[in-house]
């Protein structure tokens, strides 16, 4: 990809969610095409709002987009594992909400309202540990900025 795609920086979550405003977010995607080129079955490409999305159909979990990711943002999941966060941001607070508008605020919410302690908050951002998650959906619908993502579609948190 082109020197353009290496300066491009925007918030993963937003850009992808449909978002196409500047963002500083340092922890999100820079488009910077590492994992395409790396991918030999053509799974990935850089998406119009300039980051890089993953076709689950093409992608054969080699997991040499993860090695070549220098934010290390992108992580092999289990199909299994059906809610993920959307958000890789570190910051809390007022510094979050600067970075983008739709990152993780380290609130706790989720971590509340988590029955089995699946939901945690660590580093500034909400984590979902797959082998104690009870697939109950608490987190995505207490989650106040939309992070928390249901991969199945039937669980969503309506967005103002």
């Amino acid at each position: 990809m082109g020197k353009q795609n290496n300066q491009r920086k925007q918030c993963a979550y937003v850009a992808c969610a449909g978002g196409e405003r500047d963002h500083t977010c340092r922890y999100g995607c820079t488009g910077c095409a590492s994992c395409v080129e790396v991918c030999k079955k053509q799974a990935i490409k850089i998406n119009t709002y300039g980051v890089a999305e993953v076709d689950p159909g093409k992608c054969v979990g080699c997991r040499l987009c993860e090695k070549a990711c220098p934010q290390g943002i992108i992580h092999m999941r289990s199909a299994a594992e059906v809610f993920f966060v959307r958000c890789s941001n570190r910051e809390k607070g007022a510094e979050a909400r600067k970075a983008c508008e739709a990152s993780c605020i380290a609130c706790g919410l989720c971590e509340k309202n988590c029955p089995s302690e699946a939901a945690r908050v660590e580093d500034g951002c909400a984590r979902i540990w797959e082998e104690t998650c009870l697939s109950c959906g608490n987190c995505v619908v207490s989650c106040p900025r939309g992070v928390i993502y249901d991969a199945r579609g039937i669980i969503r948190k309506e967005t103002r």
